[in-house]
């Protein structure tokens, strides 16, 4: 991996910052910097780290140079607007109503006594040979 000039320079300011992720992040793309790139857990072992950390940041550096060692955000905690907006949605939603219910009940009932009916049917066609009740159903005429 091979650093312009301007990205060593950067990188080499970083590595000031003894305690920071960022020296530490700089310090993993030096050690991978150059013709010759020395393998990962060789580079792990010199600065005591994970060989996955290693992987980690040189393969976010050579994706995004510079920009990819800056920390990503992570995700916010919902505000509490959010919160009183989702409590009023909630509050404002529309009950379901026992009629509701009591038409859910009886759609299932009337679909269970089709399947019924169209078990009693396919048995009745196949004990008389297929012919009263094709296999993929009525045909219409017309």
């Amino acid at each position: 991996m091979l650093l312009s000039a301007q990205e060593r320079a950067v990188l080499e300011r970083r590595t000031l910052r003894t305690a920071s992720a960022q020296a530490l992040r700089a310090r993993i793309v030096l050690a991978c910097a150059g013709p010759e790139v020395p393998p990962i857990v060789s580079v792990a072992a010199s600065l005591q780290v994970a060989p996955d950390t290693v992987r980690k940041w040189r393969r976010r550096f050579i994706a995004a140079r510079l920009d990819g060692l800056a920390d990503t955000p992570l995700p916010s905690r919902p505000t509490a607007l959010d919160v009183d907006q989702a409590e009023a949605a909630v509050v404002t939603a529309p009950d379901s109503t026992s009629s509701d219910l009591a038409d859910l009940r009886e759609a299932r009932r009337r679909i269970a006594r089709m399947q019924a009916e169209l078990a009693i049917h396919r048995r009745a066609a196949e004990l008389l040979g297929g012919a009263a009740f094709p296999a993929d159903g009525p045909q219409s005429s017309g």
